[in-house]
């Protein structure tokens, strides 16, 4: 009764990939609910690979490609969906030689989160040896929960450089 009211909390879900999916197979309306095969597709369910690849394609997006130079309001608004994550002052905690030697190549990440974006996407694209010695997953562990939420919210989901992501590559 309390689905169908819309009378519910989630609060005590911390993941926000699990809570993205809670909210939409409980969608008040049930057409709107997710089929089996489009709940087995959600991000909840990728494996670790699939998150960073992921990571990996949205810092090759135009906003972080221009991370230098972005846009004040899109700055703005991750900084709120970034607020007291792991990923707050990222390049503290990258390895100091890791990021030298990525920093040299051009001008410096600005550390905000699509500076970080664009350094992974960069780390796996030009230094595959290196970014395989670095987790970024663990040592970010709400990054992509954050990343996820955010670039749905702004419907970069559905962009033809995102949108295979959210394909079941066992039903093709």
């Amino acid at each position: 009764m309390n689905i169908f009211q819309g009378k519910y909390t989630l609060e005590h879900v911390d993941d926000e990939v699990a809570k993205d999916l809670i909210e939409w197979m409980i969608n008040k309306d049930p057409a709107k609910r997710p089929k089996v095969g489009d709940t087995l597709a959600h991000p909840y369910f990728w494996p670790e690979e699939r998150r960073v690849e992921y990571l990996r394609k949205i810092g090759n997006e135009k906003e972080a490609e221009n991370c230098r130079k972005a846009e004040p309001e899109l700055l703005h608004a991750l900084d709120q969906c970034a607020e007291g994550r792991s990923f707050t002052e990222w390049k503290s905690k990258i390895p100091p030689e890791l990021m030298e030697k990525l920093d040299s190549k051009k001008k410096a990440y600005p550390d905000n989160t699509l500076g970080l974006l664009r350094f992974i996407r960069n780390l796996h694209e030009d230094y595959t040896e290196d970014a395989d010695c670095v987790d970024m997953m663990k040592m970010f562990p709400d990054l992509f929960g954050c990343v996820y939420k955010f670039a749905k919210k702004r419907d970069w989901n559905s962009r033809s450089s995102l949108k295979k992501m959210f394909d079941r590559e066992d039903l093709r």
